[in-house]
């Protein structure tokens, strides 16, 4: 079966919007698919991304996968905190860099991939907490 991210936004204390990621890998090679992301920009508003928590499914992923947000142009929007994530603790962590948090501008489609992983099927729920309005 090849491996699918789900996306659901729902909303955090105002104004903290939160999209919550299902992630499975594909069962045969442990790959998951690089995903484009339909609710960060929400309505297309540019905004700030502030942390990124993961949580390891039954069936954990290889120690130290890589998370990456990117734009169009492929800069990583979670400033490379999505690397090197435990293979089974929930971790999260402040998307920040020189104390500003990263700022995306709302024209481009963001994607996720995640890579760094060869446990077939395994399961992690990623959960990213944003304001709109930069």
């Amino acid at each position: 079966m090849a491996g699918t991210i789900t996306e659901a936004l729902t909303s955090g204390r105002p104004p903290v919007k939160v999209v919550t990621l299902t992630c499975t890998a594909d069962s045969s090679d442990g790959s998951y698919p690089a995903t484009a992301l339909t609710n960060i920009p929400h309505n297309g508003v540019g905004g700030r991304l502030l942390q990124i928590a993961t949580d390891p499914g039954a069936t954990a992923p290889q120690a130290n996968y890589d998370i990456a947000i990117t734009e169009g142009g492929g800069a990583d929007l979670l400033l490379g905190v999505g690397a090197n994530r435990h293979t089974s603790s929930s971790e999260v962590a402040v998307i920040e860099s020189n104390g500003t948090h990263a700022v995306y501008a709302g024209t481009d489609t963001l994607t996720i991939a995640i890579t760094n992983n060869n446990v077939n099927s395994a399961g992690i729920s990623i959960k990213i907490y944003y304001t709109e309005g930069v």
